[in-house]
């Protein structure tokens, strides 16, 4: 297995959204029932995909919000490899660049409990509150987020 992380382009865009929908948590197209979905679209240029080859098995991305806050959005790896790292490069390669673009503050939402234990734990995020889910997105008998944040300043790679 040769592992790449690189930049999204616009023909990964696919493979990323089928990735996304493993997980339930690809971008949803607003609609009279759901107006303002949890996530509508994805920001290529704030985006990474991670490569097996030239095949894409990992996306992630962010989006900023001002000067000094970004929030993550959607990680997700291919479930054929879960529990090979790929996560923690797609994640470090987007602080990384987030770091490098002068932002100090990083929050990310998630609902799966080893997901709270993983950023806490592998990236010193600390857990700051809950937030409702707006639709059944991500884990669809949880209906809420949990709220992490991270102080990028003291991140170290």
């Amino acid at each position: 297995m040769s592992i790449t992380i690189r930049k999204m382009i616009p023909e990964d865009m696919s493979h990323a959204v089928s990735i996304l929908s493993q997980w339930n948590i690809a971008p949803i197209i607003p609609s009279r029932e759901n107006p303002d979905p949890e996530r509508s679209s994805i920001n290529i240029g704030n985006s990474f995909v991670a490569l097996d080859r030239d095949r894409v098995i990992g996306v992630c991305s962010y989006i900023i919000h001002s000067e000094e806050l970004a929030e993550t959005a959607s990680l997700a790896v291919d479930s054929d490899y879960k529990n090979k790292g790929i996560g923690y490069k797609l994640q470090k390669a987007r602080l990384d660049e987030m770091k490098k673009r002068g932002i100090k503050r990083v929050r990310t939402e998630t609902d799966r409990p080893e997901n709270v234990e993983w950023f806490t734990k592998k990236f010193h995020y600390r857990i700051i509150g809950k937030n409702k889910k707006k639709h059944p997105f991500g884990l669809p008998d949880i209906d809420y987020w949990n709220v992490l944040e991270l102080d990028l300043e003291r991140y170290e790679g």
